[in-house]
């Protein structure tokens, strides 16, 4: 069965707004309209929501050029991704990407969506790749491929918790492409941007296989400082 299919039957006989309880969609009105939007003035490299914007700042991504994220991590936000990864509420993906596809621009016609691979052992426990279900929704409305061409190191240790040094210790080299030729232009997916670490180790990947330009698009950005014990 597609993971699109999974996502819809999921979406007709699920348990109601993930982040409320209220009967009905994965979703519901009052709760998107909740979800912190990123918007207006920020950093052009990476789309962090300083208060003027800027061209670039201390929390650009190494390797990633014009990476932008739809909201906050704040909100309802955590609560959303919970539900959708650990108990694999995959009726989310569509809302939380038809977030992300209302306020982020689409990529140029000839880039590639490229979802953030997880672990072997994460996907078999897990059943599905977050990054995938939203690249797969994000392709169908931009009219952009996906190409699933990285996979991730079962070794490297779980991101969750992490600090922003050891984030960036662990996934270093844990990304490989294995698809042959990359394309020109990837464009990373991913569901949360904690430090960065993780689109800077999967852009590695792609710059050392030939890939020329990588930028990324994620659901939500956590911020400095803030709480990563629920992120990963």
């Amino acid at each position: 069965m597609s993971r699109l299919l999974t996502a819809l039957l999921d979406s007709i006989i699920g348990d109601g707004c993930a982040a409320c309880d209220m009967p009905g969609p994965p979703l519901c009105t009052r709760c998107r309209a909740g979800i912190p939007i990123l918007g207006g003035s920020g950093c052009d490299g990476c789309g962090y929501p300083w208060p003027r914007p800027v061209p670039a700042c201390p929390e650009c991504i190494a390797g990633v050029v014009g990476a932008r994220q739809a909201a906050s991590y704040s909100g309802p936000v955590p609560t959303l991704v919970m539900a959708f990864k650990d108990h694999r509420r995959r009726a989310l993906a569509d809302p939380l990407a038809a977030v992300m596809r209302t306020v982020l621009a689409p990529p140029p016609p000839g880039a590639v969506l490229v979802p953030v691979p997880l672990t072997r052992s994460r996907l078999s426990d897990r059943g599905f790749n977050q990054a995938a279900l939203l690249a797969g929704y994000l392709a169908r409305s931009w009219g952009l491929p996906v190409l699933e061409c990285l996979t991730r190191d079962d070794s490297a240790p779980s991101q969750r918790g992490s600090a922003a040094r050891a984030r960036r210790t662990q996934v270093r080299t844990a990304f490989h492409s294995f698809s042959g030729r990359p394309p020109l232009h990837a464009v990373l997916v991913d569901d949360v941007v904690t430090t960065g670490a993780t689109l800077s180790a999967a852009a590695r990947a792609l710059r050392g296989a030939g890939c020329a330009r990588v930028g990324a698009v994620a659901l939500a950005r956590v911020a400095p400082g803030a709480s990563r014990s629920r992120v990963g």
